[in-house]
């Protein structure tokens, strides 16, 4: 049974990998289709608003890499007791959690939404593009969501777990 530390660490580890969850999951359902719906100007300019405050966010930030600090820490703690399931479930959910929203964060949604803040809202142009970002981008948000979820279940069982 995990204990101490370890148990506390855990707990954290569900509240913030469910609440990064929830968070994508919001953004994906709600705010992308409200955009998608808006014509397409106001879309894309909402979007790029969207953007500029999550850079300046620290509660996203907070959220998004505190978690992670939190998956390292039980995950490189995991590595000592591999023999037990408990472990090996904190040690996939961590790397799920990090895979799918920091890796795919980093790797995927920055770049497209820095090349999204340098479009025109104003040109032609810019409004299909912004359509296909949208379409695009709301896909792997989905994945987004399910892996800090998926990480979530993991780390409830792992509680439940020796």
């Amino acid at each position: 049974m995990i204990e101490g530390f370890d148990r506390w660490a855990t707990v954290t580890a569900i509240a913030a990998t469910g609440l990064m969850a929830g968070f994508f999951f919001a953004y994906s359902t709600i705010t992308m289709s409200g955009l998608r719906a808006a014509p397409g100007a106001v879309g894309l300019r909402a979007m790029q608003d969207i953007n500029r405050a999550a850079d300046r966010s620290p509660l996203l930030m907070l959220g998004l890499f505190g978690t992670m600090v939190v998956a390292i820490i039980l995950g490189v703690r995991a590595l000592g007791r591999l023999d037990e399931t408990a472990a090996v479930l904190q040690l996939v959910a961590g790397i799920l959690y990090i895979v799918g929203a920091i890796v795919l964060t980093m790797v995927y949604h920055v770049p497209r939404n820095n090349a999204l803040l340098r479009l025109d809202p104003d040109a032609p142009a810019s409004i299909d593009a912004w359509r296909h970002y949208a379409s695009t981008w709301t896909a792997w948000n989905h994945v987004r969501t399910v892996l800090p979820l998926v990480s979530t279940v993991l780390y409830t069982l792992s509680l439940r777990t020796t």
